[in-house]
C-alpha cells in the first residue's frame, strides 16, 4: 500500500499537502516567490493512486506551468486523481533560464549509471525512492523545445502501458535510452513514464495539447488498452546525439557579428523529424582547413561522425540519410546539451 507523506520540509526536499494561496494566478518567473527548487506538493483527488507530474525541470520551459494552473483551475472542487506535482528549477524560472551558472541541469541528475554525487542528486534520489514506494499510476516529465519541432512524446521503454501513455498525447513517439539521469528514465523502473514535448514555451497548441493530454488521462483505470489509439501509433528512435565540439566557435547564419568557426544555417530546425536526402548541408566552415565540427555517438559513446557527416570545400554535408530531431537555434542549448539527435523508424508490435 502507498502511504502519503506527511507535509514536512526535510534535509532533501519541501513536501506540501496543498498549493501556496494566490500561487496559480502566477507565472513561472513568479514562482520563486511562492516556493524552493525541488518542491513536491500532494494533491488530494478522488482515485487515491496518484499521477506524478515533473514540471519546469529547466527553468525556461514554462508549458507545464501554464498546463497545470489551467488544469487545476477546472478542478477545483476535486481532482478525479491525486497528484503528486514537482517543481523543478523555479530560481533559473525567474530569469527565464534553462539553468543558473552554477547549476547542473536537472534533467541529468536523476538515479541512472551515473555516479555524480551532488545536493541535487540526492533530492532526485529522494523523490525517486519516494514514489517507488508509492508506485504512481504513471509519470509525466513535461518540457519544451527551443527549435521548432513537432509536438511528440519520449518514452525509455517499449512495454504497451509506456506506448499507450505516450499517444494520449501524440501519434510522434520517440524510444530513447540516452542521455543517462533523467526524470523519466529514472522512474520508468516502477511506472510507465513519459516525457512530452510541447514546442516553443508558452505556445497556446502546446499548452491546449498538454491540457487534454492530462485530462484523458487522469480519469483511466488503466493504460493496457487504449482504443482508437493503438492503430496510429509510430515509434522512433533515438540512436545518436550530435554535439558541436567545444572548441569550435558557432553562430546562427544571418546573426553572426563575428568570423566563427562555423556558421549554422538560420532554418536548419525545420528540418526536425524529416527524412534527409545525403549532401543535406548543416552549415558551412570559415575555411576548408577548420575540423569537422561535430562529434557524433551512439547510445553507448562510439564516435559515429565519418558515417553521417563530411566536409565538402566549406559545407558540412550528411553522408546519409537520417531523420533529426530537436536541432535547435540556441547557442546556448547547443553548448549546455546537444544540436540535435539522429533517429530511425524502429518496427513495433502492438
Amino acid at each position: 500500500m502507498w502511504k502519503v507523506p506527511k507535509t514536512t520540509k526535510n534535509t532533501m526536499i519541501t513536501i506540501l499537502d496543498q498549493l501556496p494561496a494566490g500561487i496559480l494566478e502566477v507565472e513561472a518567473n513568479q514562482l520563486s516567490q511562492f516556493l524552493d527548487n525541488h518542491t513536491l506538493v500532494h494533491l488530494a483527488g478522488k482515485i487515491k493512486r496518484p499521477l506524478f507530474i515533473s514540471i519546469l525541470q529547466h527553468g525556461n520551459e514554462t508549458t507545464g506551468w501554464d498546463a497545470i494552473k489551467a488544469f487545476l483551475k477546472n478542478h477545483q472542487k476535486q481532482l478525479p486523481r491525486s497528484i503528486y506535482l514537482l517543481f523543478g528549477n523555479v530560481q533559473a524560472a525567474a530569469q527565464n533560464l534553462r539553468q543558473l551558472p552554477n547549476q547542473p541541469d536537472y534533467n541529468r541528475c536523476w538515479p541512472g549509471l551515473h555516479n555524480k554525487q551532488s545536493d541535487e542528486t540526492k533530492k532526485m534520489a529522494f523523490i525517486t525512492d519516494m514514489m517507488a514506494e508509492i508506485k504512481p499510476f504513471a509519470s509525466i516529465d513535461i518540457h519544451n523545445n527551443t527549435g521548432r519541432n513537432p509536438h511528440y512524446a519520449g518514452i525509455n521503454s517499449l512495454n504497451a502501458a509506456f506506448v499507450n501513455l505516450a499517444s494520449l498525447f501524440s501519434q510522434t513517439i520517440i524510444h530513447f535510452t540516452s542521455p543517462d539521469g533523467i526524470q523519466s528514465g529514472a522512474f520508468a523502473a516502477f511506472c510507465p513514464a513519459v516525457t512530452i514535448e510541447c514546442g516553443m514555451s508558452g505556445t497556446a497548441d502546446g499548452i491546449e495539447q498538454t491540457i487534454t493530454f492530462m485530462e484523458n488521462l487522469i480519469h483511466l483505470a488503466d493504460l493496457k488498452s487504449i482504443p482508437g489509439v493503438a492503430e496510429q501509433q509510430q515509434v522512433l528512435n533515438i540512436f545518436s546525439t550530435v554535439k558541436v565540439k567545444p572548441e569550435i566557435s558557432i553562430g546562427i547564419d544571418g546573426d553572426v557579428a563575428e568570423e566563427v568557426d562555423f556558421t549554422i544555417n538560420d532554418d536548419l530546425d525545420y528540418l526536425n523529424f524529416h527524412l534527409l536526402d545525403p549532401g543535406t548541408v548543416f552549415g558551412r566552415t570559415l575555411t576548408t582547413e577548420t575540423p569537422m565540427p561535430f562529434t557524433v555517438t551512439d547510445q553507448i559513446g562510439h564516435d559515429i561522425t565519418d558515417l553521417y557527416f563530411e566536409k565538402n570545400g566549406l559545407d558540412v554535408r550528411t553522408k546519409q540519410k537520417v531523420v533529426p530531431a530537436m536541432i535547435t537555434q540556441s547557442i546556448q542549448a547547443i553548448r549546455l546539451d546537444c544540436l540535435c539527435y539522429f533517429m530511425h523508424p524502429l518496427k513495433f508490435e502492438h
